[in-house]
């Protein structure tokens, strides 16, 4: 990339030199105004001052033009040049060759590999931005098309501005995030699944949700298939009989369908047994077991903030067979980051639904919003979250 300065005394004037000496493609990138001469300001003349850019290949386009080398036709064996071409000058000739042979030197460097080319300097805002969502654990696709779409959106002059930048960053992702609407959720019998992997704090989250659904007036029911962890299942127990609200333990399918038929909640909440994301064989034989007829049922992904980011995405992806919408974000106060697990959300077409703050009952739930994902993504500027609430 070649850059360039044109001056004259209008802008008119200096786009009509650009266009005459660098052609259409030129792209201006900043314009300053000035005056020149006179004595205190009297009898100055304003002139006009453009910065511009050109790539090489165009430059070396232009230049061939105003030589008329772009109508000549060369053997590249032979550096033979038709005489007719050159006035039949042997002066020109020895001349047009010279240029010829740097052009062709010019031509090879542009044609060479992308290795050997050397980059055009990446913005120190741009920069910078990179180094917020990496340290934010975005993935390197996510930031790429993050950094794609600055290029395309804002202006050079925009770009020179970190809280512009700043702000088009917060703007991009807040849209990209997907949100839980719980008004959009029938008014009917229904049972939530809770499925994840192990430790992300299902059983907790559960006796969350089911204290503040009894808070708004619902008839909550809860049940286990986790018979497998003693502690897990006495736990969701104890929680039932602070919340005075019935809680069973099953084993198959059978007896989850059976209770689910007899029981007269509002919503029933089911806590499963945590598997790895690569635990193919069981993950199908528990979505076996989790087959409901005859009621609303809704499958969601519970996944802690503190996950290591090069498991968030085959978590999504494995537990992608239960069909689950939405995402219950865990343990917010372990980890100072959730950048990979919103990366997934958006790369996965997810929707938000809680997150928590920690292990006290029925505090530490929030439902989620775009403001309070967007608040636990740090290093833009502080500005940018005060005008975006």
């Amino acid at each position: 990339m070649e850059y360039r300065e044109i001056e004259a005394e209008t802008l008119e004037d200096a786009k009509f030199k650009i266009k005459k000496e660098f052609g259409d493609r030129a792209r201006i990138i900043k314009i300053i105004e000035s005056s020149k001469g006179g004595f205190f300001g009297l009898g100055s003349k304003k002139n006009v001052k453009v910065l511009i850019s050109i790539s090489d290949v165009d430059l070396l386009k232009k230049y061939k033009e105003n030589l008329g080398i772009h109508k000549i036709k060369t053997d590249p064996e032979l550096s033979f040049v038709k005489e007719s071409s050159i006035n039949n000058s042997a002066e020109n000739f020895l001349s047009l060759s010279v240029i010829m042979d740097k052009l062709n030197c010019i031509e090879s460097q542009i044609g060479s590999s992308p290795n050997e080319n050397k980059e055009e300097k990446e913005h120190d805002n741009l920069i910078e931005v990179k180094d917020i969502l990496k340290e934010n654990e975005f993935s390197d696709d996510f930031i790429d098309s993050v950094i794609s779409s600055i290029k395309e959106n804002l202006s050079y002059t925009k770009i020179d501005n970190k809280g512009e930048v700043h702000r088009f960053v917060y703007d991009f992702i807040k849209k990209e995030i997907s949100i839980y609407d719980e008004r959009k959720t029938p008014k009917e019998k229904r049972a939530i699944v809770l499925v994840g992997p192990t430790g992300v704090g299902k059983t907790t989250t559960i006796a969350k949700i089911a204290a503040n659904a009894i808070r708004e007036k619902l008839k909550v029911e809860l049940i286990t298939i986790d018979g497998f962890r003693i502690g897990a299942k006495y736990q969701l127990e104890k929680y039932a009989e602070y919340m005075r609200t019935p809680v069973s333990g099953v084993e198959d399918n059978m007896e989850l369908q059976k209770i689910i038929d007899l029981s007269d909640a509002d919503l029933i909440l089911i806590d499963t047994i945590g598997r790895s994301a690569t635990d193919d064989m069981n993950l199908v034989k528990m979505k076996q077991m989790l087959k409901i007829s005859r009621c609303r049922t809704e499958f969601v992904l519970t996944i802690s903030a503190s996950t290591k980011v090069k498991d968030v995405e085959r978590i999504f992806k494995n537990f992608n067979m239960f069909d689950y919408e939405s995402i219950i974000i865990t343990k917010l106060d372990e980890s100072e980051s959730i950048g990979g697990i919103v990366d997934s959300a958006i790369l996965y077409k997810k929707q938000i639904k809680y997150i928590t703050t920690g292990q006290r009952v029925p505090n530490d739930i929030e439902k989620a919003t775009k403001n309070n994902i967007m608040a636990k993504i740090k290093g833009l500027e502080l500005e940018v979250y005060i005008n975006n609430v």
